[in-house]
């Protein structure tokens, strides 16, 4: 597939011209990645634009102990990198592939050239910015205020409410458990322990990545304390 054909896919560039899709193409590298490969290093000067044509990454920081808090999974057809496009910062976080997966990486140069000739694209840039700054303030709330029982039981609940199935049936996660638990700041043992314990209270039947949630009233209210990590 070419690179006009598979940029038209992302939503980001919908709404866009021939033409311009066309002058993205022409300056984008396209590049496959293994799962567990690294696309992007923390503190690396990076000014250009990168999107997900197929699989899924994960954006981490991570401390010089090898502590990693996971803070986004970008899916395909989503951006990632808009932070330092523009300036001669450097990138703050780390980006890994969580699967085989296919990226463009387009210029900010010729990300910009675009935007001065197409205002919907900066009203795209703008409202996927908004959205990522939502996660962060959820996220922020999330570790600040919420013990490790309540930031599982929230994930739970959100996960079922973007799975395809309806409430009540068995959804997949969408991320193995070490992922997960780098994602909600607890360690996989923790993490291990709540869902089983969660599922002695009848509230929720896991078996691996496979979760039914049976007593949706019970894991949105639940605020035992847990011990913490």
């Amino acid at each position: 597939m070419d690179n006009v054909r598979l940029l038209r896919r992302v939503p980001l560039f919908s709404g866009l011209d021939e033409d311009a899709v066309q002058a993205l193409a022409d300056r984008a590298r396209i590049a496959e990645y293994k799962a567990g490969e690294r696309i992007v290093s923390q503190s690396e000067k990076i000014q250009a634009f990168y999107i997900i044509l197929s699989g899924r990454v994960k954006i981490f920081r991570s401390n010089s102990e090898g502590k990693e808090q996971t803070l986004y999974l970008i899916e395909e057809g989503q951006p990632f990198c808009f932070c330092t496009a523009f300036t001669d910062q450097p990138y703050p976080v780390s980006v890994t592939a969580l699967e085989p997966s296919c990226v463009a990486d387009i210029p900010a140069s010729a990300m910009e050239d675009l935007a001065r000739r197409e205002p919907l694209l900066l009203l795209k840039i703008m409202q996927v910015l908004a959205s990522r700054l939502l996660e962060a303030m959820n996220m922020v709330e999330s570790l600040a205020l919420q013990d490790t029982r309540q930031r599982i039981a929230a994930f739970l609940l959100h996960a079922e409410s973007c799975a395809p199935s309806r409430p009540g049936e068995p959804f997949t996660l969408p991320i193995h458990h070490r992922e997960l638990a780098k994602i909600l700041g607890v360690t996989p043992e923790t993490l291990s322990r709540t869902i089983q314990k969660f599922n002695r209270e009848k509230q929720i039947e896991s078996s691996g990545k496979t979760i039914r949630i049976l007593d949706r009233e019970a894991l949105a209210g639940t605020d035992e304390p847990e011990t913490a990590d």
